[in-house]
Protein backbone atom coordinates (compact mmCIF):
# COMPACT_ATOMS: atom_id res chain seq x y z
CA UNK A 1 0.00 0.00 0.00
CA UNK A 2 2.93 2.70 1.15
CA UNK A 3 4.63 1.90 -2.48
CA UNK A 4 1.40 2.61 -4.46
CA UNK A 5 0.90 5.47 -2.56
CA UNK A 6 4.44 6.77 -3.73
CA UNK A 7 3.87 5.59 -7.18
CA UNK A 8 1.24 7.51 -7.41
CA UNK A 9 2.59 10.74 -5.45
CA UNK A 10 5.86 10.38 -8.44
CA UNK A 11 3.60 9.58 -11.42
CA UNK A 12 1.74 12.91 -10.33
CA UNK A 13 4.60 14.87 -10.11
CA UNK A 14 6.00 13.73 -13.08
CA UNK A 15 2.70 14.41 -14.96
CA UNK A 16 2.85 17.95 -14.05
CA UNK A 17 6.16 18.04 -14.98
CA UNK A 18 5.63 16.81 -18.52
CA UNK A 19 2.77 19.29 -18.83
CA UNK A 20 4.62 22.10 -17.36
CA UNK A 21 7.14 21.54 -20.39
CA UNK A 22 5.17 20.98 -22.68
CA UNK A 23 2.98 24.34 -22.13
CA UNK A 24 5.93 26.22 -21.97
CA UNK A 25 7.10 24.59 -25.17
CA UNK A 26 4.02 25.40 -27.11
CA UNK A 27 3.62 29.08 -25.57
CA UNK A 28 6.54 30.07 -27.10
CA UNK A 29 6.52 28.36 -29.89
CA UNK A 30 2.75 29.26 -30.95
CA UNK A 31 4.33 33.29 -29.86
CA UNK A 32 7.15 32.80 -32.17
CA UNK A 33 4.91 31.11 -35.06
CA UNK A 34 2.87 34.51 -34.73
CA UNK A 35 5.99 36.76 -35.44
CA UNK A 36 8.63 35.12 -36.64
CA UNK A 37 10.31 38.00 -38.47
CA UNK A 38 10.70 39.97 -35.37
CA UNK A 39 12.67 36.98 -34.15
CA UNK A 40 14.68 36.71 -36.71
CA UNK A 41 15.57 40.47 -36.89
CA UNK A 42 16.37 40.45 -33.82
CA UNK A 43 19.07 37.74 -34.58
CA UNK A 44 20.60 39.71 -37.45
CA UNK A 45 23.32 42.05 -36.61
CA UNK A 46 22.40 45.78 -37.13
CA UNK A 47 23.58 47.48 -40.48
CA UNK A 48 26.88 49.29 -40.21
CA UNK A 49 25.91 52.62 -41.46
CA UNK A 50 28.88 54.55 -42.32
CA UNK A 51 29.02 57.89 -43.55
CA UNK A 52 27.14 58.66 -46.83
CA UNK A 53 28.99 60.05 -49.91
CA UNK A 54 28.02 62.10 -52.51
CA UNK A 55 26.16 61.90 -56.09
CA UNK A 56 27.80 63.09 -58.69
CA UNK A 57 25.40 64.67 -61.80
CA UNK A 58 26.21 67.37 -63.60
CA UNK A 59 24.22 68.76 -67.45
CA UNK A 60 25.94 70.30 -70.32
CA UNK A 61 24.58 72.77 -73.33
CA UNK A 62 26.90 72.30 -75.95
CA UNK A 63 27.02 75.65 -78.51
CA UNK A 64 28.99 75.10 -81.92
CA UNK A 65 32.11 73.36 -81.14
CA UNK A 66 32.05 75.14 -77.29
CA UNK A 67 30.34 73.21 -74.03
CA UNK A 68 29.09 74.25 -70.58
CA UNK A 69 29.37 72.21 -68.20
CA UNK A 70 27.21 72.56 -64.81
CA UNK A 71 27.86 70.57 -61.68
CA UNK A 72 24.86 69.49 -60.34
CA UNK A 73 26.37 66.47 -57.80
CA UNK A 74 24.61 66.25 -54.29
CA UNK A 75 26.51 66.29 -51.34
CA UNK A 76 26.40 63.61 -48.97
CA UNK A 77 27.47 63.80 -44.69
CA UNK A 78 30.88 65.45 -46.53
CA UNK A 79 31.22 68.66 -48.02
CA UNK A 80 32.71 68.41 -52.10
CA UNK A 81 36.20 69.34 -51.69
CA UNK A 82 36.92 67.89 -55.45
CA UNK A 83 36.18 68.06 -59.00
CA UNK A 84 37.96 65.55 -61.92
CA UNK A 85 36.71 65.78 -65.43
CA UNK A 86 37.44 64.10 -68.17
CA UNK A 87 36.23 65.37 -71.68
CA UNK A 88 36.67 62.46 -73.79
CA UNK A 89 39.38 64.30 -76.23
CA UNK A 90 42.47 63.55 -74.03
CA UNK A 91 41.23 66.88 -71.97
CA UNK A 92 41.23 67.34 -67.70
CA UNK A 93 39.84 70.12 -65.69
CA UNK A 94 39.47 70.27 -62.34
CA UNK A 95 37.05 73.37 -62.08
CA UNK A 96 33.52 72.92 -60.66
CA UNK A 97 31.48 74.00 -63.81
CA UNK A 98 34.26 74.11 -66.62
CA UNK A 99 33.77 74.93 -70.15
CA UNK A 100 35.26 73.25 -72.87
CA UNK A 101 35.98 73.88 -76.26
CA UNK A 102 36.44 70.58 -78.69
CA UNK A 103 38.46 70.86 -82.13
CA UNK A 104 36.12 68.23 -84.01
CA UNK A 105 32.64 67.12 -84.76
CA UNK A 106 30.69 64.20 -82.93
CA UNK A 107 30.20 62.39 -79.91
CA UNK A 108 32.41 62.43 -76.67
CA UNK A 109 32.25 60.36 -72.89
CA UNK A 110 32.52 62.74 -70.47
CA UNK A 111 33.01 62.39 -66.65
CA UNK A 112 33.10 63.99 -63.58
CA UNK A 113 34.46 62.11 -60.19
CA UNK A 114 33.47 64.24 -56.94
CA UNK A 115 35.07 63.52 -53.44
CA UNK A 116 34.28 64.86 -50.02
CA UNK A 117 35.92 65.52 -47.05
CA UNK A 118 35.18 61.81 -45.88
CA UNK A 119 37.73 60.52 -48.96
CA UNK A 120 34.13 59.11 -50.53
CA UNK A 121 33.69 59.82 -54.09
CA UNK A 122 31.13 59.17 -56.98
CA UNK A 123 31.79 59.20 -60.48
CA UNK A 124 29.02 60.07 -63.61
CA UNK A 125 29.10 59.99 -67.17
CA UNK A 126 27.21 61.93 -69.99
CA UNK A 127 27.43 61.97 -74.16
CA UNK A 128 28.55 64.98 -74.91
CA UNK A 129 27.29 65.44 -79.04
CA UNK A 130 28.94 68.37 -80.93
CA UNK A 131 27.44 69.76 -84.07
CA UNK A 132 28.51 72.79 -85.54
CA UNK A 133 25.98 75.52 -85.66
CA UNK A 134 23.30 74.21 -83.36
CA UNK A 135 22.98 74.41 -79.65
CA UNK A 136 22.50 70.71 -77.78
CA UNK A 137 22.07 70.12 -73.76
CA UNK A 138 22.18 67.37 -72.00
CA UNK A 139 22.66 65.12 -68.70
CA UNK A 140 24.21 62.98 -67.23
CA UNK A 141 23.67 59.24 -65.61
CA UNK A 142 25.57 57.38 -62.46
CA UNK A 143 28.69 55.03 -63.64
CA UNK A 144 27.40 51.96 -61.60
CA UNK A 145 31.08 49.89 -62.58
CA UNK A 146 33.50 53.24 -61.06
CA UNK A 147 34.95 52.15 -57.94
CA UNK A 148 32.47 49.09 -57.09
CA UNK A 149 33.68 46.72 -55.07
CA UNK A 150 32.22 43.41 -54.02
CA UNK A 151 32.69 42.66 -50.63
CA UNK A 152 30.65 39.81 -48.92
CA UNK A 153 30.37 38.79 -45.32
CA UNK A 154 28.77 36.01 -44.41
CA UNK A 155 30.12 35.74 -41.23
CA UNK A 156 27.74 37.75 -39.46
CA UNK A 157 24.54 35.96 -41.33
CA UNK A 158 25.81 32.38 -41.17
CA UNK A 159 25.74 32.96 -36.43
CA UNK A 160 22.20 34.38 -36.44
CA UNK A 161 20.43 31.76 -38.70
CA UNK A 162 22.43 28.69 -37.02
CA UNK A 163 20.90 30.34 -33.56
CA UNK A 164 17.14 30.55 -35.19
CA UNK A 165 17.39 27.01 -36.49
CA UNK A 166 18.37 25.29 -33.06
CA UNK A 167 16.22 27.58 -31.40
CA UNK A 168 13.66 25.48 -33.60
CA UNK A 169 15.40 22.39 -33.08
CA UNK A 170 15.29 22.81 -28.90
CA UNK A 171 11.42 23.38 -29.36
CA UNK A 172 10.84 20.10 -31.21
CA UNK A 173 13.45 18.67 -28.11
CA UNK A 174 11.34 20.24 -25.39
CA UNK A 175 8.34 18.83 -26.73
CA UNK A 176 9.19 15.57 -27.82
CA UNK A 177 10.68 15.43 -23.69
CA UNK A 178 7.86 16.46 -22.58
CA UNK A 179 5.48 14.13 -23.88
CA UNK A 180 7.78 11.05 -22.58
CA UNK A 181 7.92 12.64 -19.80
CA UNK A 182 3.78 12.43 -19.49
CA UNK A 183 3.48 9.65 -21.05
CA UNK A 184 6.02 8.28 -17.77
CA UNK A 185 3.80 9.88 -15.18
CA UNK A 186 0.59 9.09 -16.68
CA UNK A 187 1.99 5.40 -16.60
CA UNK A 188 2.37 5.59 -12.76
CA UNK A 189 -1.10 7.51 -12.32
CA UNK A 190 -3.55 5.74 -13.95
CA UNK A 191 -5.03 2.65 -12.47
CA UNK A 192 -2.99 -0.78 -12.89
CA UNK A 193 -5.33 -4.12 -13.63
CA UNK A 194 -4.97 -6.63 -10.54
CA UNK A 195 -3.94 -9.95 -10.97
CA UNK A 196 -5.00 -12.57 -8.27
CA UNK A 197 -3.02 -15.56 -8.57
CA UNK A 198 -4.54 -18.73 -6.95
CA UNK A 199 -2.55 -21.90 -5.92
CA UNK A 200 -3.86 -25.74 -6.36
CA UNK A 201 -2.21 -28.24 -4.70
CA UNK A 202 -2.86 -31.62 -6.00
CA UNK A 203 -4.97 -32.95 -3.74
CA UNK A 204 -7.28 -29.92 -4.11
CA UNK A 205 -8.05 -30.97 -7.98
CA UNK A 206 -8.72 -34.57 -6.89
CA UNK A 207 -11.05 -33.40 -4.42
CA UNK A 208 -12.54 -31.08 -6.89
CA UNK A 209 -12.81 -33.78 -9.27
CA UNK A 210 -14.73 -36.15 -6.94
CA UNK A 211 -17.37 -33.37 -5.68
CA UNK A 212 -17.87 -32.31 -9.41
CA UNK A 213 -18.44 -36.23 -9.83
CA UNK A 214 -21.03 -36.78 -7.30
CA UNK A 215 -22.79 -33.61 -8.17
CA UNK A 216 -23.64 -35.25 -11.93
CA UNK A 217 -24.16 -38.34 -10.87
CA UNK A 218 -27.14 -37.12 -8.28
CA UNK A 219 -28.41 -34.47 -10.77
CA UNK A 220 -29.21 -37.29 -13.52
CA UNK A 221 -32.20 -38.69 -13.99
CA UNK A 222 -32.95 -42.30 -13.04
CA UNK A 223 -32.36 -44.68 -16.41
CA UNK A 224 -35.57 -45.96 -17.90
CA UNK A 225 -35.98 -49.89 -17.40
CA UNK A 226 -35.82 -51.22 -21.33
CA UNK A 227 -39.35 -53.49 -21.99
CA UNK A 228 -39.75 -55.97 -24.78
CA UNK A 229 -42.27 -55.13 -27.65
CA UNK A 230 -44.85 -56.76 -27.11
CA UNK A 231 -46.40 -60.25 -29.05
CA UNK A 232 -47.88 -59.42 -32.59
CA UNK A 233 -51.54 -60.27 -32.29
CA UNK A 234 -52.76 -63.87 -33.07
CA UNK A 235 -54.47 -64.63 -36.16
Amino acid sequence: MKRDLLDLLLGIGVLALGLVILGFTFSQAYALAQNPGAFVDSQLPAADQGPQGPASSFDWTSNDYNVTFTDTSQEGDGAIVAHEWTFGDGATSNAPSPTHRYGTTGGFEVRLTVRDADGLSSTSIGQVQIVPTEIRQGGSMPDFTGGFELNLDFSGIILPFAIVFLTFGMYVVMALAGGMITKAGWNLVKPRPETIRVRLKPKDLTQAIEEDAAAVAVSSPPATPHRPPPPPPQG
